[in-house]
């Protein structure tokens, strides 16, 4: 019950739940639209790249076709006088600002117009440009964009004491082939440089319409989602609400029961207390009465029964007044079976020794007790041994034993007493006249109704001319350390 109202009270304090898994829930879809965009933008850009790439190779290749069936080849394609002518019948074309002619090894032959600077092809491009597709059976181009590429690189009659501002430019290397359609290779490297303004605009248009997507299906998602998760919250406070309210229910309810359960264990200690007074109070009322009408000489037994009567009634008011004031203590603590054992043994060997009477107390098992339990068991292991003082013989013997079964503990008291008649067994724990004389037969009772308040059973284990054995069990529950074989305590 404590946990339910703990997970209530730790729910209904964060009011920043919602908020929270709103915020996470809109992070995670804003990283994952972002993640989304910036792939299908690299996509995108590349598809823009090589677009002039293959438009570059196809007209390569169709120029080629054509100088081959016209005859205007003087020399084989192999070599660069005429791979140069070929590609100047290209060069001439719109947004070309010059070309590269690169050997199959990457290694610079010429360049148009003549004021473009040499350059080297780096060598992952030159590794890429030299694999044939095994598809088309034909090299592929390869493009860059430089979107900020200072013109003096390429051109040198720019400025170079005055540098010019940056150029976007796009390098295409397109590679030549041979005219042997089955064992094609690589016989040279053109790389064509052209104006890049088309290619960032076409960059910017392409960022603009992804972020206007990207942020319409956040917008979208997101107020759906928000939607779905405050509903959903929504509703789990609800049912939080209903929860607090039950678990208040049924916290007063285990109040309740609980308060009821004190009551009843004062009840069976008051009870306890007034059994135990009774037959003393009676005892001595009678003898003050005899000496006060001069009825009796007041032997030295009797001024000793008087005596033990009055020292009984002291510990019994004093037991009980300890438990009570215990009830409303705050803190508890723990008392193991041991130190249970040993306070019935230091109360009882001196009434014990009084009587003439062998006590002994055993423990075979070790655990521990709450205070009010074990002060509980005390009362009723005393008045069990109490009354086995009453019906042994002097000289007699009476034992205490505690010790384990697989349920919990057992506590045992056995006297050397003439046992129970049948025709009283039935009737044990009820009210009712006693085998003793001067006893109402109430002891058992109360003893019975104390061990019901701690969740413990009293009965008889065994009866006979020879004796009879009284047992407390107390259950497993009622433990706080767990049960292991221990020695005997000193008697």
């Amino acid at each position: 019950m404590e946990k339910v109202l703990q997970m209530q009270k730790l729910l209904l304090r964060w009011k920043l739940l919602p908020a929270a898994v709103l915020a996470l829930t809109l992070a995670v879809l804003g990283a994952t639209i972002t993640l989304a965009g910036l792939h299908l933008r690299q996509q995108i850009r590349e598809q823009i790249v090589n677009r002039d790439g293959e438009i570059l190779q196809a007209l390569s290749h169709k120029q080629q076709t054509e100088d081959e069936k016209n005859h205007e080849m003087l020399s084989s394609f192999d070599d660069p006088a005429e791979q140069f002518d070929h590609i100047l019948n290209i060069a001439t074309r719109k947004g070309i600002l010059g070309v590269r002619l690169f050997t199959p090894q990457g290694i610079f032959t010429n360049a148009f117009p003549g004021y473009i600077a040499e350059a080297e092809l780096p060598r992952e491009d030159l590794a890429r440009l030299q694999k044939l597709d095994p598809v088309s059976r034909q090299f592929s181009p390869l493009s860059h964009f430089e979107p900020k590429a200072p013109l003096e690189s390429v051109d040198m009659l720019a400025a170079v004491e005055d540098p010019l501002k940056p150029v976007p430019l796009l390098f295409v290397n397109v590679p030549l082939q041979s005219s042997d359609q089955d064992h094609p290779r690589l016989v040279g490297i053109a790389q064509f440089i052209l104006q890049g303004d088309s290619i960032a605009r076409e960059y910017a248009a392409l960022d603009r319409n992804l972020i206007i997507q990207s942020a319409s299906a956040f917008i979208v998602g997101g107020a759906i989602l928000a939607a779905t998760i405050l509903l959903s919250f929504r509703g789990i406070q609800r049912a939080n609400r209903l929860l607090a309210v039950q678990a208040s229910r049924l916290l007063r309810a285990n109040q309740e029961l609980a308060l009821a359960a004190k009551t009843s264990a004062v009840g069976a200690v008051t009870s306890h207390l007034i059994h135990g007074l009774r037959n003393p109070l009676s005892g001595l009322q009678g003898f003050v009465k005899s000496h006060v009408a001069g009825e009796a000489s007041g032997t030295e037994a009797d001024w000793r029964d008087a005596m033990e009567s009055t020292q009984r009634m002291q510990a019994l008011v004093s037991g009980v007044v300890r438990i009570l004031e215990e009830q409303h203590e705050v803190g508890n603590y723990e008392v193991s079976l041991r130190e249970l054992a040993g306070m019935v043994s230091a109360r009882m060997q001196p009434v014990a020794r009084a009587a003439g009477i062998h006590f002994h107390s055993q423990v075979q098992a070790e655990g521990m007790l709450g205070n009010r339990e074990a002060n509980l068991a005390i009362l009723i292991l005393e008045n069990l041994v109490q009354n086995a003082f009453h019906v042994t013989r002097e000289g007699g013997s009476v034992w205490l034993r505690i010790f384990q079964n697989e349920n919990g503990v057992l506590c045992e008291v056995q006297d050397q007493g003439p046992g129970f008649p049948e025709e009283l067994r039935s009737k044990l724990f009820q009210p009712c006249k006693s085998t003793r004389e001067g006893g109402s037969g109430i002891g058992l009772a109360i003893s019975k109704h104390l061990a019901m308040a701690i969740t413990a059973d009293l009965e008889l284990a065994g009866s006979s001319p020879n004796g009879c054995t009284f047992r407390l069990s107390l259950p497993q529950k009622l433990l706080l350390a767990a049960c292991t074989p221990a020695e005997s305590i000193p008697e």
